[in-house]
């Protein structure tokens, strides 16, 4: 019992942490009350309008609709309200067809299920799909299948649910507000200029300062990085869709998600290149053709590269180039400038030819020079919008 007390006061006191977290500011503790809000809104709007457009047996459908159908997002409710609908429209068709001409018995049930269960495995229908099962078999198990009248009035109730939970949207639509993937991409640009500041002061200490091993796993979970960002980014675009606020926004504030997403798919492209970076300097540092003791050199001029590197990046973080359609000056002088020491390196190299590690050398600059190309062609997309 005391076990239980306990477990029970732990419960409560999560709980009121997260309604204190939802009511001091934004996050996702206040997005799931702002949920349970517009549920509680849409699902009694729906009973009370459905009370009031018929008397009907039926009038349960109209909340529990209403429930199904409400989302985070304005468009996510309207595109699993209109796949719900269907979906229970085609359970009905499929209920009333057995009902109305071979009459309720078993093997009709049977035979509705099966079929309701195929039509529902349609990906058009995606998680809604699991409706038409359901409505074909409550329908059909419940005895209205025998009648017009009631299936009409399930149709007709559900379509009120529906457009109750889409009027409460409407209202109490989502606050469009871009700091979610403005986060997600600034987050993802530190996570590049970090590994490559690290990179680049390992390089200084010569091989000592090689942690390639950790080099390689930072670089992997960048993946994982670039991933959030666009999960956030898509999750911002659903936000904004067919979202009434929008009318409210002042012109000139709304922020081009095409240029985050640019942004995005140019630091996701330049990011293979740097775990190609790790790997090369892991196989050298820990396989087996080891780095010669004259390569000691080369590694204090690659770090200075990668030095150059990381200005392009922390200028692309300072400056939130993904904000605007236009692209910093700073950021293309920087870029400029790391490309022209990366060509006088690779002049250097040519002059050079020849020594066990000058493959290695070369692999290596020209994955900082493509590490480049990927950022230019991000800045480049940016401003043709």
């Amino acid at each position: 019992m005391n076990r239980g007390g306990a477990v029970l006061g732990e419960r409560l006191g999560q709980l009121r942490e997260e309604l204190r977290r939802a009511v001091r500011g934004r996050g996702r503790e206040r997005e799931r009350a702002v949920l349970i809000l517009r549920s509680v809104v849409a699902s009694t709007l729906a009973w009370a309008v459905a009370a009031l457009v018929m008397d009907s047996s039926q009038v349960a459908f109209a909340p529990f609709s209403a429930l199904l159908v409400v989302r985070p997002s304005v468009y996510r409710s309207v595109l699993d309200s209109s796949r719900y609908v269907a979906a229970v429209f085609l359970g009905v068709l499929a209920a009333g067809a057995a009902g109305l001409t071979v009459g309720v018995h078993l093997w009709a049930f049977a035979l509705v299920v099966l079929v309701a269960l195929v039509v529902g495995q349609a990906s058009l229908f995606r998680d809604q799909g699991r409706q038409i099962p359901v409505v074909a078999a409550f329908a059909f198990a419940g005895g209205t299948a025998a009648s017009v009248e009631p299936l009409g009035e399930i149709l007709i109730m559900v379509c009120v649910g529906s457009a109750s939970a889409l009027l409460t949207q409407l209202v109490l639509a989502p606050s469009v507000r871009f700091r979610d993937a403005e986060d997600a991409v600034h987050g993802f640009a530190d996570s590049l200029a970090y590994l490559v500041d690290e990179i680049a002061a390992g390089l200084h200490e010569g091989r000592e300062g090689l942690d390639t091993r950790r080099w390689v796993r930072i670089a992997q979970s960048l993946t994982a990085t670039r991933e959030n960002a666009r999960a956030a980014v898509e999750a911002q675009d659903e936000r904004v869709r067919f979202n009434p606020r929008k009318l409210l926004m002042r012109n000139g504030s709304t922020v081009s998600l095409r240029t985050y997403r640019e942004w995005i798919n140019a630091m996701d492209r330049a990011s293979w290149h740097l775990r190609s970076i790790t790997s090369t300097l892991d196989t050298l540092e820990r396989g087996p053709r080891r780095l010669p003791p004259q390569s000691e050199d080369f590694l204090h001029v690659y770090g200075d590269l990668l030095d150059a590197v990381s200005d392009v990046l922390w200028t692309l973080h300072e400056d939130r180039a993904w904000e605007s359609d236009q692209v910093p000056q700073d950021l293309s002088r920087r870029l400029e400038c790391a490309q022209d020491a990366v060509d006088r390196c690779q002049r250097e190299l040519e002059h050079t030819r020849g020594g066990s590690d000058w493959h290695v050398r070369g692999a290596l600059l020209t994955d900082v020079e493509r590490l480049l190309h990927e950022l230019s062609e991000g800045r480049t997309g940016a401003e043709q919008g």
